[in-house]
């Protein structure tokens, strides 16, 4: 049979994520024979809810978002809706009171651009269920798209013609109670098959466990719903109203919302998977059946199962994969018998030196002296700062002996300082050494890019961790750090010694200027004095080449620096965010093991030591756990790109896309065919347990028909000879009986084509075939055995294909009378209250106005009463009320005459020939049309004047004294209190005082 889920609102966009995970653990993998058809179309008006990225659409991290064909976003701006309510008149009540002012209230309300909660927010007091018809209504044609499309693929998948369509909703929910009978009836006024049957699941408001409550009108609005859905039971817009709601059938709350949203997706699923109706109900009927229809019926079900949880095991084991992948990429640690681990290995220390000089960070690289391919080109380096200072020397040496002795050491200080300022290198040691930051910043982002390169390619090769990344870059800059005070140092003496050189410079030239060195009397000191000035002339330019170069060098050594502690902190970042990532895996990983207390596991066979024991085999022995991490390592830096670096990896690794990446690929290398095992072993741990104990199986048994408790309670006194319940248990087949081969014993008879075999004269060419003796090893009973054993439970019993390792049991409750369910009769009670207290607009909760819909449940005519005589009370102190002669009968009568605003008489209204008659006859009238004119008056400005007061509280007083006077003798007394207790409330009313 094809299967159609119809999700309104977001509870049947919940359900469906919930059904889609179950699906997808269970028959992943499946043949195509096995897997149910089954399609889906949501409706929703919460563009969040149906986003791509919105959350719960994902399962171990991978999408399982329907198309977006299937996915129905209802929206609408002002202009579209002004258009549909100009053509269709008779949708002009859903956004104002008999379709009055329509126009003004479609601008008061504005575009359906946010959740329908939200757009009705703008219409206080106004019942969205009516807003959602007017959706309903502009998409219908695409609602009817989205579904017809859906059961053509159903069709073109199957030869089974047969559909059922699940409509899920939830009375309480804003969008779901208000599409819901609309689509019903949409449904059937256009079938999308020919033998179609549509099923309703739905929820009714109810506090959560966490202290939620629904919203004060959700528990009016889901009572109107419900009085609806009786009359489409009665026209058979369905078949079947699944209802569910948080007290159970023994009167206990075992389940919270998201608790029954997940158990309404496991007994969807379990209706879906199999070929035939699991509880054998009727025949599906035609939608447009001849002749008399047959009605639908209210039902509610319970399930309960004892099975190994694929779904948890996929995710605990896919985590764990997960983790040493995270592992091996953080520390790259292998220890034997546990893996890769989260900590990491004592590494030795390893020589910087070759790293250094191949990164651009040797000493040579920081004095400019050994030329970077990435901007030097193969330009050769130049000649040292010696050399250079030699080669000049060499120049001015040669230059000063064409001068006059008397002016050598001069001109010669004059070249040394001209090679300073200009000669030295062609440019001067200050254009030399001074360079722009800019030039120095290439140099070190050149340098800062080799690092990063060869770091990550040793750590995506696994020569290197991400860790011993980190480290290694902390090495490297606190190398870098150690260099600076020397060569601050260094620079100090330097700038020292050419101080000092420079005095003596000065003694020297003024020595040589003075009178003896004048007349050229002493030659011999002339020359010894300029060989001296030479040597200090070079000590003096070197020492301030060296210093200026020392400063280069130390200005290059802090944009390097800058540049590494970038890198150091994108690494650092990378490892952050894998560790926060391996924290939230981890976490996950245990969140889905099965609890420690087995009474807690909710029907789980798999337990931690079993996991643990598939986790060795699965995940962590060597063999698998090196292979695996192969592939996943592999594939992580493939969608990283080959352009890849630690800055875009801690961007890319703290992300959602990537985390589900990583997740899916993980759980695609544990797929459920792998998994297979652990669910066998956990089924057949089970059942050698409840063959072991002797009252194993009755206590498990009774525990799961504890569990398997009806989602909805009922009165049995009111319910009785209309209720049918059913059960059914699946349990797997049991196994056949193993054949064991027995080749050696006494039971192996030999066949020889010669002698026997224990002949010692036999030659070659004779040979002895042993054929073994098959012997039969019985299986132990299987669970459907067991079962028929016990006389507490004795259910219907369906076996299920073998090795399918589970037990599944099923109940049903059908033909539930509304008016008998506890739930129901507190909503009675809730919309009574409303009704009472609203006016005219009680009538605005149901979808017609002018519909008669039955009643589920008595009326309290006596509160309506007591209500009537207040609200005639107040209308003839408002004056609202007048008494007249009616010219047919020439009796008194009261009249409730409507003035416009001029004073002018609208229409007049007979309500009897009194108060009492009023009260009696006209209850809903006056609940409503003259309910809300008294709660105008009311809320005038001068109502809390004492003036005022006193003067409503005299009229009223009269009023009542007629009445007494005018009733008999023996109704006096009763209708004084009656009245009385009315005028009491008019006046708490009038007060503006609560009223009970």
């Amino acid at each position: 049979m094809n299967h159609l889920f119809l999700g309104l609102g977001g509870a049947g966009v919940r359900v469906w994520q919930a059904l889609q995970q179950r699906l997808q653990s269970r028959l992943e993998g499946a043949p195509a024979s096995r897997r149910p058809a089954i399609e889906v179309v949501l409706l929703d008006t919460d563009a969040r809810a149906l986003a791509d990225s919105a959350p719960g659409w994902r399962v171990l991290g991978v999408c399982s978002m329907p198309p977006v064909s299937q996915r129905v976003l209802l929206g609408a701006d002002t202009e579209a809706l002004t258009s549909l309510l100009q053509a269709r008149t008779e949708l002009r009540s859903t956004v104002a009171p008999d379709g009055q002012g329509w126009a003004a209230r479609l601008q008061q309300l504005g575009a359906f651009d946010a959740p329908l909660s939200q757009v009705g927010e703008r219409l206080p007091g106004w019942p969205t269920r009516r807003l959602g018809r007017l959706l309903l209504a502009l998409h219908q044609a695409r609602v009817r798209c989205a579904v017809d499309a859906a059961v053509q693929a159903l069709q073109a998948r199957t030869a089974d013609k047969a559909l059922t369509i699940h409509v899920v909703a939830h009375l309480g929910g804003t969008t779901g109670a208000a599409l819901l009978l609309d689509m019903l009836a949409l449904l059937h006024r256009h079938p999308p098959a020919p033998r179609c049957v549509v099923q309703v699941h739905v929820e009714l408001p109810d506090h959560d466990s966490a202290g939620l409550y629904p919203a004060p009108l959700a528990e009016v609005q889901a009572y109107a719903a419900l009085r609806e859905l009786q009359v489409a039971a009665q026209s058979g817009l369905f078949e079947l109203c699944f209802l569910g709601a948080m007290t159970d059938e023994r009167g206990l709350q075992p389940f919270d919302a998201a608790g029954r949203e997940h158990r309404l997706a496991d007994w969807l699923f379990h209706r879906m998977a199999e070929a035939t109706d699991p509880l054998a109900l009727p025949a599906p009927a035609p939608v447009r059946a001849q002749g008399a229809v047959r009605a639908g019926e209210f039902a509610a079900f319970g399930l309960a199962e004892r099975a190994a949880d694929r779904h948890a095991v996929r995710a605990h084991l896919s985590h764990e994969l997960m983790l040493r992948l995270l592992a091996q990429l953080r520390y790259n640690h292998w220890r034997a018998g546990l893996g890769f681990v989260t900590h990491p290995r004592v590494t030795g220390h390893e020589s910087l030196a070759e790293l250094m000089n191949a990164w651009g960070l040797s000493d040579a690289h920081f004095q400019l002296a050994v030329p970077l391919p990435e901007i030097d080109g193969d330009t050769l380096p130049s000649l040292s700062i010696e050399q250079e200072w030699q080669m000049l020397e060499t120049h001015f040496v040669g230059l000063i002996a064409l001068v006059a002795p008397s002016r050598r050491i001069n001109e010669l200080r004059r070249l040394f300082d001209q090679g300073l300022s200009e000669r030295f290198r062609g440019q001067g040691i200050e254009a030399v050494f001074d360079q722009p930051d800019h030039t120095l910043r290439r140099r070190a982002v050149v340098v800062r890019q080799r690092v990063e390169n060869s770091l990550w390619d040793d750590w995506r090769q696994g020569r290197r961790a991400l860790h011993e990344c980190g480290q290694l870059l902390a090495a490297v800059l606190a190398d870098l750090a150690d260099r600076i005070e020397p060569l601050r140092q260094e620079q100090h003496g330097l700038e020292t010694q050419a101080t000092v050189l420079n005095r003596q410079l000065d003694a020297l030239e003024q020595a040589a200027s003075g009178p003896l060195q004048a007349l050229g009397l002493l030659r011999g000191v002339r020359e010894r004095d300029l060989s001296e000035a030479t040597a200090l002339l070079r000590e003096y330019a070197l020492a301030r080449t060296r210093s200026s170069a020392i400063t280069l060098s130390l200005r290059l050594l802090a944009e390097v620096q800058s540049q590494l502690t970038t890198l150091q902190g994108m690494v650092d970042g990378g490892e952050m965010a894998v560790a926060t990532l391996a924290e939230e895996t981890d976490v996950a990983a245990t969140a889905t093991l099965p609890p420690l207390n087995a009474a807690d596991a909710d029907g789980r066979l798999d337990t931690r030591e079993l996991l643990a024991h598939w986790r060795t085999q699965l995940v962590t022995r060597e063999s698998v756990q090196r292979e695996h991490l192969r592939v996943l390592r592999a594939g992580l830096f493939a969608q990283l790109g080959e352009q890849a670096n630690f800055r875009i990896f801690a961007q890319r690794i703290g992300e959602q896309e990537t985390c589900d990446a990583l997740l899916a690929a993980c759980a695609k290398r544990l797929p459920p065919v792998a998994l297979q095992p652990v669910v066998s072993a956990a089924w057949d741990a089970w059942v050698m347990r409840l063959h072991g104990e002797s009252d194993a199986a009755a206590r498990d048994l009774a525990t799961l028909q504890t569990r398997a408790s009806i989602g909805l309670a009922w009165l049995p006194a009111v319910a009785a000879g209309r209720v049918a319940q059913g059960e059914l248990l699946r349990v797997p087949a049991p196994p056949r009986p193993d054949p064991v081969e027995e080749p050696d014993g006494e039971e192996a008879v030999a066949e020889a084509t010669g002698s026997a075999p224990d002949d010692p004269e036999t030659d070659g060419e004779q040979t002895v075939v042993l054929r073994p003796v098959t012997r039969v090893v019985p299986a132990l009973p299987g669970v459907a055995e067991l079962i028929h054993r016990i006389n507490r439970l004795q259910p219907l019993v369906q076996e299920l294909p073998e090795g399918q390792g589970e037990l599944v049991l099923l109940r049903m409750v059908r033909g539930l009378p509304l008016q008998a369910l506890p739930r129901v009769q507190e909503l009675h009670l809730r919309h009574e209250a409303h009704r009472l207290q609203a006016g005219r607009a009680a009538l605005w909760l149901q979808l017609d106005d002018e519909a008669a819909l039955p009643e589920l449940l008595a009326a309290d005519v006596q509160a309506q009463k007591a209500r009537a005589r207040t609200v005639v009370l107040l209308a003839e102190a408002f004056g609202l009320l007048r008494e007249d002669i009616d010219p047919v009968s020439a009796e008194p009568v009261l009249l409730h005459v409507r003035l416009d605003e001029d004073g002018f008489e609208l229409d007049r209204l007979c309500l009897g020939r009194g108060p009492l008659d009023a009260v009696e006859q006209a209850r809903e009238r006056v609940l409503h049309g003259l309910h809300d004119e008294v709660t105008v008056r009311l809320q005038a400005r001068d109502m809390q004047q004492p003036a005022v007061q006193t003067a409503l509280r005299d009229a009223m007083r009269q009023r009542i004294d007629l009445l007494r006077n005018q009733a008999p003798p023996e109704q006096r007394d009763t209708v004084s209190r009656e009245w009385n207790e009315a005028a009491r409330a008019a006046m708490k009313l009038a007060r503006q005082e609560s009223v009970q």
